[in-house]
């Protein structure tokens, strides 16, 4: 499966499930798990090209990392922090603009290990 493909799979799949985490339907430590699957499945994909495609990628790498990098405590007390969440995942679903200074990068897959 080529990046672009992988991308718009998981992008959809990425923002239900950050809408259903921000609505507290669905625990942070599901949400998480399913980081780790993407994650995984993007390293097996062994892709080594750092190139950002696309603003879709650079708002689904945005928001993987935000989301694996603070706590449910932290993004639920911190209500800007929500908001840019909530507005990359109205993006990857095609209903909202680019959050403002989303810098998103591919990870690089030898360090998943």
């Amino acid at each position: 499966m080529e990046a672009k493909k992988f991308i718009d799979e998981k992008s959809d799949i990425l923002a239900n499930y950050l809408d259903f985490f921000l609505m507290k339907k669905l625990s942070y430590s599901q949400l998480n798990h399913f980081l780790w699957d993407i994650l995984r499945e993007w390293d097996n994909l062994d892709i080594y090209d750092e190139t950002i495609e696309s603003c879709k990628e650079q708002v689904f790498w945005f928001l993987l990392f935000e989301l694996k990098n603070w706590s449910s405590q932290q993004i639920f007390s911190n209500r800007i922090l929500r908001q840019k969440l909530h507005t990359g995942a109205l993006f990857l679903q095609g209903q909202g603009v680019k959050p403002y200074n989303c810098i998103g990068i591919r990870p690089i897959t030898e360090y998943l290990d």
